[in-house]
């Protein structure tokens, strides 16, 4: 089956990049949810509204989902 995410932009991946980070970082600790992720985002000087905008993109995408309130990132292949 080949992949079939959409092309991302790359302020896309750049939040992406950002997310994997924070988990990489924060394994041990609570789950990320949406709130959490925009906090960390506006952390690292991206504004509220274009963290919340990207994070919908990458749901809709495909590069990230969501269980409960939790999002995740599935593997890359």
């Amino acid at each position: 089956m080949s992949n079939s995410r959409r092309p991302i932009e790359s302020d896309e991946q750049d939040i992406l990049d950002h997310l994997e980070a924070y988990i990489d970082a924060n394994a041990d600790d609570d789950t990320l949810t949406r709130e959490t992720a925009v906090t960390y985002l506006m952390e690292q000087g991206i504004g509220h509204v274009e963290a919340s905008d990207r994070i919908e993109q990458l749901l809709l995408k495909g590069y990230l989902y969501e269980v409960g309130e939790e999002l995740r990132i599935p593997p890359r292949s």
